[in-house]
């Protein structure tokens, strides 16, 4: 109603004119802002600058649900994956790794899931390990920090290389 009377205070126009001018802002701006204040409900990974906390990536999700975080050694220059889930009471909990060699920073940590080895891959499964949340420092563009949910790549590497970013699933 203080728009009403704002925009009838200073109007020329007739109160009926006005009232529907008044509703249809009214509707425009619940059609603006609606869908960002539902989206505020659902849960999201995210990825925020640490220094800044400038948002790099928020990404739709649902709880359960599992990503990859992919990227590239530094120092044997293969590929690693590692595979978390989205808990609603524990926020990221890593549940495997799998890698091509056991290199500088890899490896099994005893007490923390199943090592395989098949195919050229070393697996270590069922780790249910809780972070919650936690701190990535993203590489370079070689390094090729990759987020991969569902059918969708983002590369972190090319959205803000060097940056140290918290990886957090907000619900």
């Amino acid at each position: 109603m203080i728009g009403f009377i704002h925009l009838r205070h200073y109007s020329s126009r007739k109160p009926a004119y006005t009232l529907v001018m008044a509703a249809g802002l009214m509707f425009l701006f619940s059609l603006l802002v609606g869908p960002a204040l539902a989206a505020a409900g659902q849960p999201h990974l995210v990825v925020r600058d640490l220094d800044s906390g400038r948002i790099i990536l928020a990404l739709k999700v649902k709880t359960g649900d599992r990503f990859i975080i992919r990227y590239i050694h530094s120092v044997d220059k293969k590929p690693i994956f590692e595979q978390f889930r989205l808990d609603p009471e524990r926020g990221l909990v890593l549940e495997k790794t799998w890698f091509r060699i056991f290199g500088a920073g890899l490896g099994h940590w005893p007490g923390h899931g199943q090592l395989t080895q098949k195919d050229g891959w070393i697996t270590i499964d069922k780790m249910n390990y809780t972070l919650g949340s936690f701190v990535l420092r993203i590489g370079s563009p070689g390094v090729d920090h990759t987020i991969l949910y569902q059918q969708q790549k983002i590369n972190l590497s090319a959205l803000a290389p060097g940056r140290r970013a918290i990886v957090d699933f907000e619900r």
